[in-house]
C-alpha cells in the first residue's frame, strides 16, 4: 500500500486543477490547492466538505509570482513535512489571430502558462533536491506539438511548456526527480466553453468533442503511477495524436488539412455556440 503523499495543485478552482485536486483530497492524500481566484477556491473547498480538513489547505496564489512559489512550497513543507508531487494545471487561453493581438493577451498568456511553470518547477525541484525524490507534472496541450492557427500565443506557450519540461527532466533525474509533460487534446472546462464563441478557436474543435473530466482524471492518475516523461492525450478515434506528431515532424503537412479541421470545428461550434458577450 502507498503511503500518503503531499501534492500542490495549481488551478485548483476550476476545470483539471480542481478535478484533481478533489480527487486526490477524496483519497485521503495531502493536498495544497492553489489558485488566484479566491473566492472561487474556497467556495470549491466549501462545497466538497474540505473547509476543516487538516489534510487540505488552500493558498490564494498567483503563478507568476517566483517569490510566492518558493513560499508555498516553504509553508508546505512546514506543514507536511515534504512536497512529493507538484501538478501545474494552472493555465490560460486568449483566442486572436496574429494581426488582432494585443500586448495583454500576449503578456498573459506566456507569464502564466510559461513563466508560471517554471517559476512552479524550479521551486519544487530545489526541495525536491533536498529531500531526494518528487515528481513534477506540466500540463502542456497538443497545441504544444503542433501548429494552431488563431490560437498563436497559446500555442507557443504549450510548445515552451513542453521544450522546458523535457529539457529539466533530463537534468533532475539523476537528482531522484521525475518531470512529466501532459499533452491532451482540447478538455470540456471553462476554458473549452470560453472557446466556443470566438472563430477563431475552430481548430479547437475539429475533433468533434472535448476529453471528459473524467478520462483527464483516469489518465492523470496513470501518469502518477508511472511517470512517463510524456503523454499524449487525444480525443479516442479521431486521430489527432498521429496527426500532431506528423505536423510537428513536418510543419509544411499541417496547411494541408487545417481548412478541413476548421470546417467541422466550425459546425461544432455553430451546434454549442452561445452569443457572444
Amino acid at each position: 500500500m502507498q503511503k500518503t503523499r503531499t501534492f500542490i495543485v495549481s488551478g485548483s478552482a476550476s476545470g483539471i486543477g480542481q478535478r484533481m485536486a478533489l480527487a486526490l483530497a477524496t483519497r485521503g492524500e495531502r493536498t495544497v490547492m492553489l489558485d488566484i481566484e479566491g473566492d472561487a477556491l474556497r467556495r470549491v473547498v466549501s462545497e466538497a466538505g474540505y473547509v476543516d480538513a487538516t489534510h487540505v489547505v488552500t493558498r490564494v496564489h498567483d503563478v507568476r509570482d517566483a517569490t510566492g512559489w518558493e513560499r508555498v512550497v516553504q509553508e508546505t513543507v512546514a506543514r507536511f513535512g515534504t512536497v512529493d508531487v507538484m501538478l501545474n494545471f494552472a493555465g490560460t487561453l486568449r483566442p486572436g489571430y496574429v494581426q488582432d493581438l494585443d500586448a495583454g493577451a500576449i503578456d498573459q498568456q506566456i507569464d502564466v502558462n510559461v513563466k508560471g511553470v517554471i517559476h512552479a518547477t524550479v521551486a519544487g525541484a530545489r526541495q525536491m533536491r533536498a529531500q531526494g525524490h518528487g515528481h513534477i507534472v506540466n500540463m502542456a496541450s497538443l497545441a504544444g506539438i503542433s501548429q494552431v492557427p488563431g490560437l498563436s500565443v497559446y500555442c507557443a506557450s504549450k510548445h515552451a511548456v513542453r521544450g522546458f519540461s523535457l529539457s529539466a527532466a533530463l537534468e533532475l533525474r539523476p537528482c531522484g526527480i521525475h518531470v512529466s509533460v501532459v499533452c491532451p487534446d482540447a478538455v470540456e472546462t471553462p476554458m473549452l466553453d470560453m472557446q466556443k464563441r470566438y472563430e477563431e478557436a475552430a481548430m479547437t474543435f475539429g475533433g468533434g468533442r472535448g476529453l471528459s473530466l473524467e478520462e483527464i482524471e483516469r489518465a492523470l492518475f496513470d501518469v502518477l503511477e508511472r511517470r512517463p516523461l510524456e503523454t499524449v492525450l487525444p480525443i479516442p478515434g479521431s486521430g489527432r495524436g498521429a496527426l500532431a506528431k506528423l505536423a510537428n515532424l513536418f510543419p509544411s503537412l499541417a496547411a494541408l488539412g487545417v481548412e478541413r479541421v476548421r470546417r467541422r470545428g466550425r459546425d461544432v461550434q455553430a451546434r454549442v455556440r452561445s452569443p457572444r458577450a
